[in-house]
């Protein structure tokens, strides 16, 4: 099943929605609270056809998110340059998701319930969680500290995952409160969709399906040209993805582990990217 179709109404129905005009951003078209759910099955990777999303750039991004860095250093690495407007000049854009994922600053007031340590993997948690006791409700990690924010150069969007097994199925939901629905949202859903699919690689089971959330959900005005001429462009097969080797764990994966097959899509249709948050003024916290 490829619910491109389902994104491609979203589309449709945020451009019926409510306008907004703030006074020193670019005008949007939003709507509130709108879900979308991705088959995962056959190790089907829901890359949208009707333009073309770059793998290279959402897979690493992910890598780097799991590295739990507050620098772009791995990103620079690779090429990749999706954060070059929210790094200060020494890369820096402070403790955004990878370093909530990784390294989640415990409260003096409660370490000593932990053993007296002084930070969460929240990642490794879970991973480990799903291993044994996979019945939990409890399979999440957060992004959103708001004692943070201040600190961090754009506020976390994709703020919220849960996992969820049953029998070898896995599946994701990702909570996601800020949403550019052309640039943003095709990207995230690739990307935690592959997520799903490494974490069912390491635990031996297979991928189900991802269910995206979303917020405010919103197209840019000067984005709307783009994503009317997309809505137009038939939708081809999903391609899907395998692995090369198994790493060690799931911090081991590097991008030519992963191997995307079939990927069949319109042309690239490029936009602006809207800077939201403060850019250039993230915080590297100890």
């Amino acid at each position: 099943m490829n619910n491109e179709v389902g994104y491609l109404d979203m589309l449709e129905n945020i451009l019926k929605g409510h306008y907004r005009k703030p006074d020193d951003e670019e005008g949007r078209y939003e709507s509130f609270a709108q879900p979308l759910r991705f088959d995962l099955s056959n190790n089907q990777l829901p890359l949208m056809t009707t333009k073309k999303v770059f793998f290279k750039s959402l897979a690493v991004e992910m890598l780097w998110f799991l590295s739990g860095a507050q620098d772009t250093k791995l990103l620079k690495e690779h090429n990749v340059k999706i954060w070059d407007t929210w790094e200060n000049e020494e890369g820096i854009v402070g403790p955004l998701y990878g370093h909530q994922w990784r390294h989640w600053q415990i409260d003096s007031a409660t370490q000593h319930l932990y053993g007296g340590k002084t930070e969460i993997d929240q990642v490794a948690q879970v991973m480990k969680s799903l291993a044994e006791r996979p019945e939990a409700r409890s399979h999440m990690i957060t992004a959103w500290r708001p004692d943070h924010l201040k600190a961090m150069s754009i506020k976390p969007c994709h703020i919220l995952l849960q996992f969820y097994l049953v029998g070898d199925e896995l599946s994701l939901m990702l909570t996601q409160r800020s949403c550019d629905a052309y640039l943003g949202v095709p990207f995230n859903i690739a990307q935690y969709s592959l997520l799903t699919h490494m974490v069912a690689h390491q635990l031996g089971v297979k991928a189900k399906e991802f269910i995206w959330v979303g917020g405010d959900v919103h197209i840019y005005e000067n984005h709307v040209d783009q994503v009317k001429e997309q809505i137009k462009k038939p939708i081809l097969a999903v391609p899907t993805i395998s692995f090369n080797r198994k790493p060690n764990d799931l911090f081991s994966y590097q991008f030519d582990d992963f191997e995307v097959h079939d990927y069949v899509h319109a042309d690239y249709v490029p936009a602006k990217v809207s800077p939201q948050g403060q850019p250039g003024k993230g915080i590297y916290l100890k």
